[in-house]
């Protein structure tokens, strides 16, 4: 786990959650740059590189079916062309699960003569063996995105899921105030192991932090379809009629609880969760969405590549940690709160969101 001098620094650096409250002063302070019109693609995290010798980059991710996903290939083909850096290929295993798609992804990544593989894993477990060989040929290995438990990666570049979490509880603990309130607590797939992390994160930070809270937490489910969004939040809210609070690991999931509160006339029951899509900003902005945490897909691959740089080129490491997710250092970049006072200042564009129009199928 994260040290707590380092979750401090974090905090005074970021506009983390802090004693129960979101500091929206330190927020307007980190988005100055973006106001004025400052290239301020990494947010001050690292200062951006070029690779003096050109390397090979392949890359292998669960699914671009979400903007999260999308983001980290459109921030690494982005970040690869301004930094002499060449993207042999991005593949799609298709799915949470599809293990086998992506052990074939990665015998082809390494087949193509690639100096450096990053892999945004779908699933856990069982990638040891794989990743040991591509070692063993003298390939770096990155994981992105999500916790890959194998020591044989070099690095990985993500956030901490349990701090997200974390951060969910402690600004609906701050608006209930003191008060009794239901919160409707919605789980990931079964096996996403990124999920059950902001879930305990809640779950465990509002059990020490803020007992008033009476948490009604949501079934495992297959899928994070916002269907699944809509079913799960009516069947709670019909057991348990004082909801104040729905709260979700992802924004599908949020979509769906939202439809369900309308269709039930509940106005006043506030939805919190996690990563952005195009159609979530004005939910955002007029207050049907209470908050989220952002996920930022763009600036992570961005820092894959970064650092991919450093790694090739026996350069400082800076802000790599030990954490209790995986068995590797890596970079977690801050869990960033986003709400209506905040959301028309902050640059979706620039961290969360690839161009609507921008496509993989431009390398393949």
């Amino acid at each position: 786990m994260l040290t707590e001098k380092s979750k401090t620094s974090r905090t005074a650096k970021w506009l983390a959650v802090a004693a129960g409250a979101f500091c929206i002063s330190a927020s307007m302070q980190v988005h100055a740059a973006e106001a004025s019109g400052q290239d301020d693609r990494f947010r001050g995290l690292i200062e951006p590189i070029s690779a003096k010798e050109p390397f090979k980059v392949g890359v292998t991710l669960v699914h671009l079916q979400d903007d999260f996903w999308k983001g980290i290939a459109y921030g690494i083909v982005d970040e690869a062309k301004r930094s002499n850096v060449e993207v042999v290929q991005v593949a799609v295993a298709g799915a949470y699960g599809n293990v086998r798609e992506q052990f074939a992804q990665l015998g082809n990544l390494q087949a193509k003569g690639v100096d450096t593989v990053i892999i945004g894993a779908a699933a856990y477990d069982g990638f040891n063996p794989i990743i040991k060989s591509i070692k063993d040929a003298g390939i770096d290995v990155i994981a992105a995105g999500i916790p890959l438990n194998s020591s044989h990666v070099d690095f990985g570049i993500a956030q901490d899921n349990r701090e997200i979490g974390i951060a969910q509880q402690r600004k609906v603990c701050a608006d209930a105030n003191g008060a009794q309130a239901g919160v409707i607590v919605l789980q990931g797939p079964v096996g996403a192991e990124w999920a059950k992390q902001k879930f305990d994160g809640f779950m465990e930070s509002a059990a020490k932090e803020c007992p008033n809270l009476k948490l009604i937490p949501g079934p495992a489910g297959k899928s994070m379809a916002m269907e699944r969004g809509v079913t799960e939040t009516t069947d709670i809210l019909m057991r348990s009629p004082d909801i104040k609070y729905v709260v979700t690991p992802a924004v599908s999931l949020a979509i769906g609880a939202t439809q369900a509160l309308r269709q039930q006339g509940l106005k006043n029951v506030k939805v919190m969760t996690a990563s952005v899509v195009p159609e979530i900003v004005p939910m955002l902005k007029d207050g049907r969405i209470f908050g989220l945490v952002s996920e930022p897909g763009v600036l992570m691959g961005r820092l894959i590549v970064q650092y991919a740089i450093r790694q090739r080129e026996n350069l400082p490491m800076p802000n790599l940690e030990k954490t209790a997710e995986a068995p590797y250092p890596a970079l977690m970049v801050p869990a960033e709160m986003i709400d209506s006072s905040i959301a028309a200042a902050y640059n979706f564009g620039e961290y969360d969101l690839p161009p609507r129009d921008w496509s993989i199928q431009a390398i393949q």
